[in-house]
């Protein structure tokens, strides 16, 4: 393996525990908002979500209409009609703050982060809103792990866009890109972000999910130069 020097750590479901803090923010809004809800409404508005945080990814919509947009696309699929898009611009604005209030780390990332830092210089790379994932950020135990955390929304355009990695490499210096890896659990985000970088890659696959059908722009099927399914297995993989 190569030997690396900076490791730029994806945040949510690769070091925080995103499902969990989403989960307890959504149902911290429809009760707020006096909404009737369940789990599997919970996984229609996960998927409304999903859908447009991959049409972001790609460029096709901005972070605007995207925040704009996702409650007011639940509210309709749950009761047609009954709501307005404000009404959706203002249960994102609740949700956004609960949100920030919710950080989770998945079990064994503490450990981890703070075995790694001692061997390598660490930043947080991540999608999404700045305001929430720095606060959720600095609430961790891990903050102290890492050099800065460097959000999308601050770059100007998200992962897997090689603008948002040359928005990284100006601030930590483009002489530590040869020497970077990048850790996530996203194949389309992390791993797509990090070939199109021309940094090495390691994709965190718990659930070993396969790769095969996750494929980029052209058709390819995207590969990481490594894959791990553990923490203890990243660790082996890096010393």
């Amino acid at each position: 393996m190569k030997r690396y020097t900076t490791l730029l750590f994806d945040a949510d479901m690769t070091l925080f525990d995103f499902d969990a803090a989403e989960e307890n923010a959504f149902g911290i809004v429809m009760r707020s908002f006096g909404i009737q809800y369940s789990g599997g409404d919970f996984e229609r508005y996960k998927n409304i979500n999903k859908r447009l945080w991959e049409e972001f990814g790609r460029g096709e919509i901005t972070k605007d209409y995207l925040q704009s947009e996702r409650f007011f696309r639940y509210l309709e699929a749950v009761s047609p009609g009954a709501y307005t898009k404000c009404d959706g611009a203002e249960l994102n604005a609740r949700y956004i703050d609960a949100l920030a209030d919710c950080s989770r780390l998945l079990p064994g990332a503490a450990e981890l982060c703070k075995t790694l830092c001692a061997k390598y210089e660490m930043y947080i790379v991540t999608n999404g809103i700045s305001r929430t994932q720095k606060k959720r950020f600095a609430a961790s135990e891990i903050c102290s792990c890492f050099e800065d955390i460097f959000v999308s929304e601050d770059a100007g355009c998200p992962k897997p866009q090689r603008g948002y990695f040359d928005y990284v490499f100006a601030r930590i210096g483009e002489d530590k890109r040869s020497g970077s890896v990048i850790i996530g659990d996203s194949l389309s985000s992390d791993i797509q972000g990090g070939i199109n970088a021309g940094i090495g890659t390691i994709w965190y696959n718990p659930a070993g999910a396969a790769k095969e059908g996750v494929a980029d722009k052209d058709g390819e099927v995207i590969a990481p130069d490594y894959t791990v399914t553990s923490y203890d297995e990243l660790l082996r993989l890096l010393d």
